[in-house]
C-alpha cells in the first residue's frame, strides 16, 4: 500500500506546474482524489481507514524529504513544499491518532517556515484574513473548524512534549512566534485580535502567559487599552474577557514604572489605571496587595506542568476532586 500512495504523488506533482498548489481549490483537489486512493485501499486491502490515512500521511512526509534531499537539503518551496499542507489536512480530516506521525509532519513545516501560522492565524482571525496578512488561505471551511483542527494539532503536540528551537531557545510548539505578525506568540497575537475564545484555548494548552518575544508583558498591554474607554467607562466586552482570561493563568500584575521605588510606582499606577479598579476590572489584591491562595496555588500548578508539557492532560491525572480539576484547568472562576 505504500507503493500506491508513493506512486501517487510521484505522478500527481509531474503534471502540476511549479506553483500548481498556491491555490486552496487546488490543494482541495489533490486532496479529494488522496482521500479517494485511502477509502479504495482500505475497503480493497482490508485495511482499517486510520491505518491507510496514515500510510498517506508518511508518505507525503517522505516525497517532501525526498524532494529536499535531491536539493542540498534545502526545500524547493511551491508545490513541494505545500504537499505537507496536504497532509495536515488529510491528519485532520481522517483524525489521525499518531502523535509522533504528525510531530513529524510538523516538524517538516516548522524547518521550511520557522513558523507555523498558516495553522494559527485562521484560528485567530478566521479564513480569510490570512490572505490579507501573509498572502495565503487557510486550508480549513471556516474559523470554526481552523480552531477544532489547532486544538486537534496542539493536542498531539503536548502528547510528543514537541518543543522547536528559535533563535537559541526552545520553545514549545504553542508558543513559537508568528512570523507576519513581528514575530508575536500566538497568545500575543490572540490579544492583538481580542480573541477571548483562542486566548483561553492557548493558555489551557500550556502557553506562556508573559511570553518570551520581548514585548510588554500582556497584562500591561490590555490595561492600556482598556483606559482608552476610561471617559466613557464602556469597556469593550471582548477586551475585557481577554483581561480576565489571562488574570486567570497569572499570579499579580507587576507594576510598570521601574526603576522608580515601590511607594511612588504603587501611586503612579493607582493614579493612571484608578478607573479600572474603582470598576472592578483590575482586582486590587492581585497588584499591591495578597492574591488568594487558591489562587497563588492554581498558577504554581500549573506553571510546572506547562514547563513539563503536562497542560491540560496531566490535569485529569491529579488526584484532586472533579471542581478542583476544573479550576485548574481555568474551566471555573
Amino acid at each position: 500500500m505504500d507503493f500506491i500512495f508513493d506512486c501517487f504523488f510521484e505522478e500527481i506533482f509531474a503534471t502540476l506546474e511549479r506553483n500548481g498548489l498556491q491555490s486552496r481549490h487546488s490543494r482541495q483537489n489533490v486532496i479529494d482524489q488522496l482521500e479517494s486512493i485511502i477509502t479504495g485501499c482500505s475497503a480493497g486491502q482490508n485495511v482499517s481507514k486510520d491505518e491507510t490515512s496514515l500510510l498517506a500521511v508518511i508518505a507525503a512526509i517522505k516525497f517532501h524529504r525526498s524532494n529536499k534531499d535531491q536539493n542540498s537539503k534545502i526545500c524547493k518551496m511551491g508545490k513541494y513544499h505545500n504537499v505537507l499542507y496536504i497532509a495536515l489536512k488529510v491528519a485532520w480530516n481522517w483524525g489521525i491518532n499518531d502523535s509522533i506521525v504528525i510531530c513529524e509532519l510538523l516538524t517538516e513545516i516548522y524547518e521550511c517556515e520557522k513558523t507555523f501560522e498558516r495553522l494559527f492565524l485562521g484560528a485567530i482571525f478566521g479564513t480569510n484574513a490570512p490572505y490579507f496578512i501573509a498572502g495565503w488561505r487557510s486550508d480549513f471551511r471556516d474559523q470554526d473548524e481552523n480552531t477544532r483542527a489547532l486544538v486537534f494539532f496542539l493536542h498531539h503536540a503536548c502528547q510528543q512534549r514537541l518543543r522547536f528551537n528559535v533563535d537559541g531557545q526552545s520553545v514549545p510548539f504553542i508558543d513559537v512566534p508568528i512570523e507576519s505578525c513581528g514575530k508575536s506568540s500566538p497568545l500575543r497575537v490572540s490579544l492583538q485580535a481580542s480573541a477571548p475564545d483562542i486566548l483561553l484555548i492557548l493558555l489551557r494548552y500550556g502557553a506562556n502567559p508573559i511570553p518570551m518575544d520581548c514585548g510588554i508583558t500582556p497584562t500591561l498591554s490590555l490595561l492600556e487599552k482598556l483606559i482608552e474607554y476610561n471617559e466613557t467607562a464602556s469597556y469593550p466586552y471582548q477586551l475585557v474577557s481577554c483581561f480576565k482570561i489571562l488574570m486567570l493563568a497569572t499570579p499579580s500584575i507587576v507594576m510598570p514604572f521601574i526603576p522608580f521605588v515601590y511607594k511612588i510606582r504603587k501611586q503612579m499606577f493607582l493614579k493612571k489605571y484608578s478607573m479600572l479598579i474603582d470598576n472592578k476590572i483590575v482586582m486590587i489584591n492581585r497588584v499591591f496587595g495578597v492574591p488568594e491562595l487558591k489562587h497563588l496555588c492554581r498558577c504554581s500548578i500549573r506553571e510546572v506542568l506547562r514547563e513539563n508539557c503536562q497542560l491540560p492532560h496531566g490535569i485529569k491525572l491529579l488526584k484532586v476532586p472533579r471542581s478542583l480539576k476544573r479550576y485548574l484547568d481555568l474551566l471555573q472562576e
